[in-house]
């Protein structure tokens, strides 16, 4: 026969029933209870790209894409990329240096700096 010595007092799962806990006084239960509280997780700070990054992406080397790279588009990024490539063979090629291909880069650069932000907010993970 073995002597077990009791919990110490506290809040414990209620033997009769798993949705509440009660108060252990050491010796027998209280009617003391409340619902059983969910154990907090922490949670990791939202992993998401700086805005400060893109827009530095977008003003030195927005031409080629690289804010858009950063932002996880890859796609938008490479067609950027070849139209400004386009831009810079047609206008070397021309007399006059500015083509209409080089003024659909710079609107689409612009455009963007106004599409950033809502590019990093979903770069974001959601909570769930």
């Amino acid at each position: 026969m073995t002597n077990a010595t009791p919990p110490p007092p506290g809040w414990y799962l209620d033997p009769s029933d798993s949705t509440v806990t009660r108060w252990w006084d050491g010796t027998v239960w209280t009617a003391h209870a409340a619902p059983r509280q969910q154990a907090i997780t922490p949670t990791a700070p939202a992993a998401g790209k700086s805005m400060l990054g893109a827009y530095l992406f977008a003003l030195l080397l927005g031409g080629f894409g690289a804010h858009r790279y950063y932002l996880g588009r890859p796609v938008s990024a490479s067609i950027l990329l070849i139209v400004t490539l386009i831009a810079v063979i047609t206008g070397a090629a021309s007399d006059t240096g500015t083509t209409l291909v080089s003024v659909i880069v710079w609107i689409w650069i612009i455009v963007d700096l106004f599409l950033i932000p809502s590019m990093v907010r979903s770069t974001r993970p959601t909570a769930l």
